[in-house]
């Protein structure tokens, strides 16, 4: 069903890079005609990088492949196909034009204008969404952030890069190495023993509503700009949280401080 040909793709300008792979801008034939899509490969043809794109294939198949899913009010980024060659592999998704929310969060604050954060947090709720889905099929997404946020032409928020998701029922993936994981949006259990869940996702998402709310600023529990995983962790069992934001009502940053609990199934 999801398998094509890399001779139906037309590859465009680079539009996104993480730390597994790049996103190209492309035309996709299909029966319907030709449309504008985004084309996923892989970085490097490395180990890291050809698990984490099997991965995040594996995952958005399962999603997509559930009866229960609707691709028109889903609020998780769609596959349309995907090539596996020999030496082109490619996840081919809907392209949004609005690009990443974090981006769009801070085009708002550099142009000095006053912050729609009611508009914003439309996005929180469509986020929010996506999890309940991903949770409904037991699956975890692992890198909850303003930075994996698409946001479609229609502005709608779309949950993206799931080069970490995992199903949470597998084997849990442990830390090794501080350079390559998303520490200030880590929730404490999963600094302390490498385990992600539906919990843990919360955690994150609690960082998201804070990245909304500063418009696109860089969460920072303290004065240390780089903290080791270690270091991180004692800070937060100390009880040490992001602090409320300039302009963030009271009745947000309690749901925030609800996602920051430090017993996961105490979180929302």
């Amino acid at each position: 069903r999801w398998g094509t040909t890399s001779r139906h793709l037309t590859l465009g300008q680079l539009v996104g890079m993480g730390r597994f792979g790049h996103v190209i801008r492309a035309r996709f034939k299909t029966s319907a005609g030709d449309v504008t899509v985004a084309a996923k490969e892989v970085r490097t043809r490395d180990g890291p990088c050809y698990r984490s794109f099997f991965r995040e294939a594996a995952i958005l198949v399962a999603v997509h492949e559930d009866r229960h899913h609707d691709n028109l009010r889903s609020n998780i980024i769609q596959l349309l196909a995907l090539v596996n060659e020999s030496t082109k592999k490619y996840i081919i998704m809907e392209y949004a034009t609005k690009g990443c929310l974090l981006r769009l969060l801070q085009q708002t604050r550099r142009q000095n204008g006053p912050q729609p954060l009611p508009h914003n947090l439309r996005y929180a709720v469509h986020i929010a969404r996506a999890l309940q889905e991903l949770q409904r099929l037991a699956l975890t997404h692992g890198d909850v952030a303003a930075r994996n946020v698409l946001i479609t032409a229609d502005d709608v928020a779309k949950l993206a890069d799931f080069g970490q998701a995992r199903d949470v029922y597998t084997t849990v993936q442990q830390l090794s190495g501080d350079k390559l994981l998303p520490l200030n949006w880590m929730s404490v259990e999963s600094l302390e023993t490498g385990e992600y869940t539906c919990q843990s996702d919360v955690w994150s998402f609690g960082v998201l509503l804070w990245e909304i709310a500063t418009l696109g600023r860089e969460p920072r529990y303290d004065a240390n700009n780089q903290p080791t995983c270690h270091q991180l962790t004692r800070t937060l069992r100390r009880g040490v949280r992001l602090r409320r934001p300039p302009d963030c009502s009271g009745e947000m940053y309690d749901v925030m401080m609800s996602c920051w609990r430090e017993s996961p199934p105490e979180r929302p």
